[in-house]
């Protein structure tokens, strides 16, 4: 019997859709119109009209989180800096004993987590009917029920049970009614309506599973273990570790309960955006990690500001020592090594043992010098996957297992990931990169208290 599973991820900039048919993946890609619902759907189906859909046997849809879409027409990306006022006083308020016993985790100063941005969602659309995450708006779209996942609202939802937290919803005055019904990732969620296929162009009548968010299905879609590090590349970044036992009580970065086990991790911000300005000066293609010298200025890749475990929404980029002779190439090379660093210090927070191996995926898994940079920095081998869009892949393993087609996640892994040679680093290499990551750890904090006046004067030219 022929089995065909689509797996949806919809990105911070577009959607991609990959077909598991018999074996065989095929992959495709559209981006959004705007980032709005209807620019959602309008990319799912560009992308879902080149795919041959026929006797389609189940689709799962895995999303960015942290963006919230209300009454189905107002969208608040998770850029934005909406409830950095909530955030500060609920962190100020609530002890972190209370956020482990209502969703079992502490609470990261992260803006865009249900908590501070409902209730700045709350007081600013007092009207609202329906506030949600993308997937949830999709789903609704596709099958006509309104639900959710626990793991897409991390921050609210008490994870190994898969509720709502009653009492930190009655803390901010919103109501549970607003919010989807919560299921778990492998659990139907409804099947295709005529409606849906009219604006999808899915199969009318094709099962469709809840799912999650897009960084766990990533993780799923890494077919990681417990012990393995990982480093998720994209338009932001995340390096951790995949631990047992239960979310560290005080982290200095984000931990809390995954599908299996304990996920522990930090995120650089802007790293896919560092990653394209390096290419302003020149195409990786034509960089070489051998042309790296003491000689060349160290960057600080915050682009747009910083998260774990800097916390800055103001942060910028710097240069520091650009001098005579340099040029594109140099420039580049810098700022490559500069997503290094910002991994690189992220890893040290987290207080594990130096890895025996990273796994890594997503868009920056394919530029063979950042995994050189990476493997030479941490002084171990770096292992891409042959399917390195691990978020779409994750969809389809939940969907499998949702199909009964495998017992479990690592089952699914098994038949699904495939893990390629490791890219080794140069330990010469590797001894002049902690030398110069010396220089970098003292760049931010030399610079962060001139952030604040740089934000004032760009805030005073916009009004001007």
């Amino acid at each position: 019997m022929s089995v065909s599973i689509l797996g949806v991820d919809l990105g911070t900039s577009g959607a991609k859709l990959l077909l598991w048919r018999d074996g065989v993946l095929q992959k495709v890609r559209a981006g959004y119109p705007e980032a709005t619902p209807d620019g959602f759907a309008c990319a799912v189906r560009t992308a879902a009209e080149t795919l041959d859909l026929r006797d389609l046997s189940a689709v799962c849809v895995a999303s960015q989180v942290g963006t919230y879409v209300i009454d189905g027409r107002e969208v608040i990306g998770w850029r934005d800096g909406a409830g950095k006022e909530e955030l500060e006083r609920l962190l100020g308020e609530i002890p972190q004993e209370t956020f482990l016993q209502e969703i079992s985790m502490p609470h990261p100063r992260l803006v865009s987590y249900p908590l501070p941005r409902l209730s700045w969602i709350g007081k600013r659309f007092p009207a609202a009917s329906r506030v949600c995450m993308p997937k949830d708006q999709l789903l609704l779209e596709l099958t006509g029920r309104y639900v959710t996942d626990p793991y897409s609202w991390r921050g609210l939802c008490h994870l190994p049970d898969g509720v709502y937290s009653q009492a930190l919803l009655d803390r901010i005055g919103f109501s549970k009614a607003l919010l989807p019904e919560v299921l778990p990732p492998e659990a139907p969620a409804g099947a295709v309506t005529a409606e849906g296929a009219r604006r999808f162009g899915l199969p009318e009548g094709t099962p469709v599973f809840t799912g999650c968010n897009d960084f766990f299905a990533g993780l799923l879609g890494m077919g990681l273990r417990e012990g393995d590090v990982f480093d998720v590349t994209g338009t932001s970044e995340h390096i951790g570790v995949l631990t047992g036992g239960t979310a560290d009580p005080d982290p200095v970065l984000v931990s809390g309960p995954f599908l299996h086990g304990v996920v522990s991790y930090g995120v650089t911000a802007s790293s896919g955006t560092a990653l394209n300005f390096s290419r302003s000066f020149c195409r990786t293609e034509e960089l070489n990690e051998s042309d790296l010298s003491e000689k060349l200025p160290v960057f600080l890749p915050y682009l747009n500001g910083e998260r774990a475990p800097v916390w800055d929404p103001d942060a910028r980029g710097v240069f520091f020592g650009i001098g005579e002779g340099m040029g594109r190439r140099e420039l580049a090379l810098s700022v490559l090594e500069g997503i290094v660093f910002s991994l690189y210090q992220i890893y040290q927070c987290l207080g594990a043992a130096a890895p025996k191996a990273i796994a890594v995926s997503g868009g920056a898994a394919c530029v063979g010098i950042l995994n050189r940079l990476k493997a030479s920095m941490f002084g171990c081998g770096v292992i891409p996957r042959k399917e390195n869009d691990t978020t779409a892949l994750g969809a389809v393993m939940i969907a499998a297992r949702g199909c009964g087609m495998f017992a479990d996640y690592e089952a699914a892994a098994k038949a699904l990931v495939q893990p390629l040679p490791a890219v080794e680093g140069d330990p010469a290499l590797g001894d002049l990169m902690h030398r110069r990551f010396e220089i970098y750890s003292g760049i931010y904090p030399a610079v962060k208290p001139l952030y604040p006046d740089f934000r004032a004067l760009g805030q005073k030219e916009e009004k001007d």
